[in-house]
């Protein structure tokens, strides 16, 4: 299974891209606006697919209709929505990016289920539905912690991320349905782009936005650079498995991110006091559980 494959690889660029948000955003004068913005906004670089289409077979660049149009904006609502709400949980005080992570990863996919078979009527097999109830399950184990589970705003912001994230995902499956790769690509992320720039609409966007372009220092602004691009490669790789395979499996798979989450958290939380990780040995269990549960998901998927 390519599209398995192509999953892992990108919840591990994904999982670097986490990191080095928290970082940025546990910088002064960091806001989760501003940070939605520029990663939606910078969505429009993905308009230089559009001549490379043309030497790709069965993949050239078609105009969108207008039901796709209306789509492809539902769609950039949906995710810029979920941008600002997750964010939000990264960047609170209380948060704990090893927990949030995994949470809105857990959440999301059990949203993208009912929604997939509602809306695009996607359905999976006897032995997906055990590999994505134990890749879930995963996730929601290393996100407990001890009277603190919907205990504060942090994790209510996280559900409504999850919320926005799966709407996003089930929509961009619906497009690519209609369509091929490269198209549908291009028209979620220009529609995520579009919304992105409607934010400068308001004053009061525009004065947070600006302000902190203007005092952001260079090592931050570098950092931001090196997510994006591993971020644009993560993302090309879950796109192009969500074009060949379960929208709902490629979700439910987003508990590897953990993994590689963890390992970072455990090599830089000295680095980056924002990172208010534990690593007692109550979470060291949690963790061992967690890693068993999805390791044996992922190979109900490859078997």
């Amino acid at each position: 299974m390519m599209w398995i494959l192509l999953l892992i690889l990108a919840h591990f660029f994904y999982g670097v891209v986490f990191m080095l948000d928290k970082y940025v955003l546990s910088t002064p004068k960091s806001n989760p606006i501003t940070y939605s913005f520029y990663v939606g906004a910078m969505g429009i670089a993905i308009l230089i697919l559009i001549p490379i289409s043309f030497f790709i077979p069965n993949n050239v660049f078609v105009m969108p209709n207008g039901s796709e149009i209306f789509w492809s904006l539902i769609a950039g609502i949906f995710q810029i929505l979920a941008f600002i709400f997750f964010y939000k949980a990264l960047d609170s005080n209380q948060g704990e990016v090893s927990r949030v992570v995994p949470y809105v990863g857990a959440i999301t996919s059990i949203f993208v289920l009912i929604f997939s078979s509602l809306i695009i009527k996607e359905f999976l097999t006897n032995q997906q539905v055990v590999a994505f109830i134990l890749l879930v399950l995963g996730s929601l184990i290393v996100s407990f912690k001890k009277g603190k589970i919907f205990g504060n705003k942090i994790w209510w912001m996280a559900t409504f991320a999850a919320l926005f994230f799966a709407l996003f995902w089930v929509t961009t499956k619906y497009l690519f349905l209609g369509t091929n790769f490269i198209s549908g690509l291009v028209w979620v992320r220009v529609g995520v782009a579009i919304i992105a720039f409607a934010l400068l609409f308001s004053k009061k966007n525009r004065k947070i936005i600006f302000s902190e372009t203007k005092t952001s220092k260079p090592k931050t602004t570098g950092l931001f650079i090196l997510s994006r691009v591993l971020n644009a490669v993560g993302s090309l790789f879950i796109y192009l498995a969500v074009f060949l395979g379960s929208v709902s499996i490629a979700n439910a798979l987003q508990g590897l991110q953990y993994l590689f989450v963890l390992v970072l958290a455990l090599l830089l939380f000295k680095k980056i006091p924002s990172m208010k990780e534990q690593f007692g040995k109550e979470f060291i269990f949690q963790k061992i559980v967690a890693i068993v549960l999805i390791c044996v998901g992922l190979g109900l998927l490859v078997i």
